[in-house]
C-alpha cells in the first residue's frame, strides 16, 4: 500500500473524536464540518496505458468523497481475465500514483471487488464507470458491492479506451514510429522552434530522448537554445513510445485475441441484458391485461 503525501490515520481520528465527544466538555459544540467523518472511496482497475479517461474517472470518484484509494491489478490477474497488459504492474503502479486525485495506491488489488476489500481499507463504497467489467467467465466484477448498495457509478469518458489505443497501435508498423523523416509525427514537430512559439515562454523542457531535426534539417529547439532557456529533464525512465509499440507488435496475436475476447464478452452481456428487459416488458404487459 502506497500513500501519496501524508494523511492522518482514518480509524484513529474517528476513535479519538468518539472519545472526546463523550468526555470532553464542549465537545458537542464542534462545528458540523469538524464532526463530519471523512468519506473514503475505493476505485480499482488495470490502468494499462493510462489515458485521460482513467484520470477523468478518478477525478469524478474523488469528488464523491474525501480520500481516494486506488487498487491496481497484477499482470497475472489481468492476463487471466483479459489478456496480457501492455505495461508491467510496476509501471502501472507508478502511473496511477502520479495522478493528482489519488491519495493512496494498493498494489495487487483483486480483480473482483468484494465487501471484504472495501472493509479492509475502511472504504464506504467503490466507484466505477458506466461500462461493463467482466471476469474470465463473464461475471460482473462488481456484482457483490452492487447488491450491497456500496457501489457508485461515474460517467465513462467517450472516445478513448485502452482497448481502442491498443487496436490503433496494432495497425501501425515499426517504420511508422522509427522512421521519423517520413512519419506523420514530423508534421507536429516541424517549425517547433520558431521565435513565435517561445515569445512568451520562460523555460522550455525536453526529456533525454533524441531530438530529431525538422524536414529542412534545422534544430527544432534552435530558438530556446539561443535564448538559453532550454533544459533537459530526466524522467528516470527510459520508456519511449517506440518501445511501447514494439511491445504490442511483439505480442500482436495475444493483443488481438484480447481485444476480440473482450468484445465478445461485452456483446454477450448486452444481449443478455436486452433479453431480460424484453422479458420484464412482456411480464408488465401481461400484468396489465
Amino acid at each position: 500500500m502506497i500513500k501519496n503525501g501524508h494523511h492522518h490515520n482514518h480509524h484513529q481520528v474517528n476513535t479519538a473524536a468518539g472519545k472526546d465527544a463523550g468526555t470532553t466538555p464542549g465537545a458537542t459544540a464542534c462545528s458540523p464540518e469538524k464532526r463530519r467523518r471523512r468519506i473514503r472511496v475505493w476505485c480499482d482497475g488495470c490502468y494499462d496505458m493510462v489515458h485521460y479517461g482513467h484520470s477523468n474517472q478518478l477525478r469524478q470518484a474523488k469528488a464523491m468523497g474525501d480520500y481516494l484509494i486506488v487498487g491496481v491489478h497484477t499482470d497475472s490477474e489481468i492476463s487471466k481475465h483479459k489478456g496480457p497488459p501492455v505495461f508491467t504492474q510496476e509501471e502501472r503502479y507508478k502511473m496511477v500514483r502520479a495522478i493528482k486525485w489519488v491519495d493512496e495506491v494498493v498494489q495487487g488489488a483483486p480483480y473482483v471487488t468484494t465487501l471484504e476489500t472495501l472493509d479492509k481499507y475502511n472504504c464506504d463504497f467503490c466507484v466505477h464507470g458506466d461500462d461493463i467489467t467482466l471476469t474470465v467467465d463473464g461475471k460482473d466484477t462488481y456484482e457483490e458491492v452492487k447488491k450491497s448498495g456500496r457501489y457508485r457509478e461515474c460517467k465513462r469518458t467517450q472516445g478513448v479506451s485502452t482497448t481502442d489505443l491498443v487496436g490503433r497501435m496494432l495497425l501501425m508498423t515499426k517504420a511508422h514510429h522509427s522512421n521519423i523523416d517520413t512519419s506523420d509525427y514530423q508534421e507536429h514537430t516541424d517549425n517547433f522552434g520558431k521565435v513565435s512559439k517561445f515569445s512568451t515562454v520562460d523555460l522550455v523542457c525536453h526529456g533525454k530522448t533524441e531530438i530529431y531535426p525538422d524536414k529542412d534539417g534545422s534544430d527544432p529547439y534552435a530558438e530556446p537554445r539561443r535564448k538559453g532557456i532550454l533544459r533537459t529533464v530526466d524522467s528516470g525512465n527510459s520508456l519511449t513510445t517506440d518501445a511501447i509499440v514494439q511491445r504490442i507488435i511483439k505480442n500482436r496475436l495475444l493483443f488481438e485475441a484480447r481485444n476480440q475476447k473482450k468484445e465478445a464478452k461485452e456483446i454477450a452481456v448486452i444481449q443478455a441484458m436486452k433479453r431480460q428487459e424484453e422479458e420484464k416488458t412482456k411480464e408488465r404487459a401481461q400484468a396489465v391485461l
